[in-house]
């Protein structure tokens, strides 16, 4: 199938980002399929935050309990 397509390109640093869409797309649904990447991009960057959270917080904890074994130690 042949199709003809419309592509708009960004470079920003290093990387080059493209977004391709049939040639006749309504710009207000361009404007939502951006929204709506934006979104998950969104979701996908809340999510990593929340997995480092957790991994500073168990890293936190595994500290603590090091710590006491240590004072226990020089306690003994």
């Amino acid at each position: 199938m042949l199709k003809n397509v419309s592509q708009l390109t960004e470079q920003v640093g290093e990387k080059t980002y493209m977004l391709i869409c049939d040639s006749d797309s309504p710009i207000p649904d361009v404007r939502e399929a951006l929204r709506i990447f934006e979104s998950q991009v969104n979701k996908i960057e809340d999510q990593v935050k929340a997995q480092i959270a957790q991994l500073e917080s168990e890293r936190l904890k595994t500290e603590d309990a090091k710590e006491e074994i240590v004072e226990a130690e020089v306690i003994e």
